[in-house]
């Protein structure tokens, strides 16, 4: 059998097990909506072949793709620019998604908890399993984006991330813990993926303003998606909704594998990358000075303080007597408001820098939130508490939308991929720790503005040492380039 008859088959494989999980999915999601009348209820194992389907039509592509390799012909250079703008959608709208899936787990424990009676701290394994999902994601996914092509790692985890919907359909809360995990594998894979995408799209000094942007209007919208559809369709539907509707949302993003570069083009830009030219060295002056151990340490912190607000701000919001529908309204209002804030921390970024903003943010969010703690006015006002709450999301989830761009631009063209997945990975080990620490102090809003500032003072703190760590670097190698190019000096 010759080579490229083997690799036929295997794409034959790929293409029929994606259509086996899709019509499982589709078709599921459709009795599931269905059968349940107005609320969406669950239902026996037995009554949903679907899911296994669909879990079986995924296997199936996976072992084509692995069987199947990735490409061997690279891709030019010349090709980076062409429907870079489309690329771009695509891979924003993805990653916005994405993190409303997981903005979701938040506002989906209230309801989960009054229906299994559970307490805060059972409830935060919900939220243990899916961020062990999104770290173990994570290291898989970059690896196998380099095994099997970019297309077709998205195309296994949109697949996934369409099929895991159907845990809306889950009649026990272990069995949800399950899906969320497997659900978590598909989400963690995913946006480390797609943040690589966007930074090979933009060459220079562009990159870094514009994918961090990017990165901040999916953050900002991502939540807004969540909130929103807390605040229309889970007091229509019931909770289980919000896991649903991510089926016909994962089947739009399947079908956009084709726009979907399958490598990265080869590189000729020089290896400054994202930052300003410094004698040829920039990445040298940003690695050394941002190093991988100080990344993963600021990725872990910011985790900690993002996967552990975001998932009992919902929660907390609705406490004090204030009605669901009052604390969603908050919450959609604040993401609404994150959106054009997400342009003015592009622009800030494009003017001071990572390492200001990063500070700014870090500080201003410890300021405010001690502020309030100390006046005691969250206590005695109820929605002003949730609002504060909510407002804290932006500036958390700035922070979280920075430092993965961070990373993917200060990372070489070849280890990009990689370099992203262990950072997203750090993240995720620091979120895994986020929901059982503030679980322990959910029932009051006080207690958790204290930890969120005291955590946003570390942010702060990782920030301005980097910064002054950049700082002392790019002094000795601008005093090492003057010494080369001195008069008399021979050079190497």
């Amino acid at each position: 059998m010759s080579v490229r008859h083997a690799r036929t088959r295997y794409h034959v494989m790929v293409v029929t097990g994606a259509t086996i999980a899709i019509a499982g999915s589709v078709i599921g999601a459709v009795r599931m909506f269905g059968l349940g009348g107005e609320m969406v209820h669950g239902m026996p194992m037995s009554d949903m072949p679907e899911m296994v389907l669909a879990g079986g039509g995924i296997l199936l592509a996976l072992a084509g793709a692995l069987l199947r390799g990735a490409p061997r012909t690279p891709v030019p250079a010349t090709k980076r620019f062409r429907g870079r703008g489309l690329v771009a959608f695509i891979a924003t709208t993805a990653l916005t998604i994405d993190i409303s899936k997981t903005s979701t787990l938040g506002f989906v424990i209230p309801g989960m908890r009054a229906e299994y009676g559970l307490g805060p701290t059972a409830a935060s394994m919900l939220a243990v399993a899916g961020l062990s999902g999104t770290a173990t994601g994570a290291l898989l996914f970059s690896r196998l984006a380099d095994r099997v092509g970019r297309r077709l790692t998205y195309v296994i985890a949109t697949l996934g991330f369409t099929a895991t919907s159907l845990c809306a359909g889950m009649p026990t809360f272990g069995g949800n813990v399950v899906m969320c995990f497997l659900m978590g594998i598909t989400v963690g894979g995913l946006a480390p993926l797609l943040i690589t995408m966007l930074t090979d799209l933009f060459p220079g000094g562009a990159r870094g303003p514009v994918v961090t942007g990017l990165s901040v209007v999916a953050t900002a919208v991502g939540f807004l998606v969540a909130s929103g559809s807390a605040l229309w369709l889970e007091p229509v539907y019931g909770w289980r909704m919000l896991w649903l509707i991510g089926a016909p949302t994962g089947l739009l993003l399947t079908l956009a594998a084709v726009l979907v570069p399958q490598r990265a083009p080869a590189a000729t830009e020089p290896s400054g990358g994202g930052t300003r030219e410094l004698d040829g060295r920039p990445r040298r002056i940003a690695r050394a000075a941002f190093t991988i151990r100080l990344q993963w340490l600021y990725a872990a912190v910011v985790g900690l303080m993002t996967f552990g607000l975001t998932t009992w701000v919902p929660t907390l919001a609705r406490a004090g007597d204030l009605a669901p529908t009052t604390a969603n309204t908050l919450l959609t209002a604040v993401a609404v408001a994150m959106v054009p804030g997400a342009v003015l921390v592009a622009v800030a970024y494009r003017r001071f820098g990572t390492i200001p903003l990063a500070v700014a943010m870090a500080t201003g969010t410890a300021a405010l939130l001690l502020g309030l703690v100390t006046s005691g006015v969250t206590a005695a006002v109820p929605w002003l508490a949730a609002a504060m709450l909510a407002g804290s999301l932006f500036a958390v989830n700035t922070l979280a939308a920075i430092f993965l761009p961070i990373a993917a631009d200060l990372a070489g063209s070849a280890s990009r991929g990689r370099v992203t997945g262990t950072v997203s990975f750090s993240n995720r080990i620091g979120g895994l720790t986020g929901p059982l620490a503030l679980s322990l102090i959910v029932s009051s809003v006080t207690d958790v503005l204290t930890a969120v500032a005291v955590l946003a003072l570390c942010c702060g703190a990782i920030a301005w040492y980097t910064g002054h760590r950049h700082r002392a670097v790019r002094a000795d190698l601008e005093r090492e380039a003057r010494m080369l190019t001195a008069p008399g000096v021979p050079p190497g």
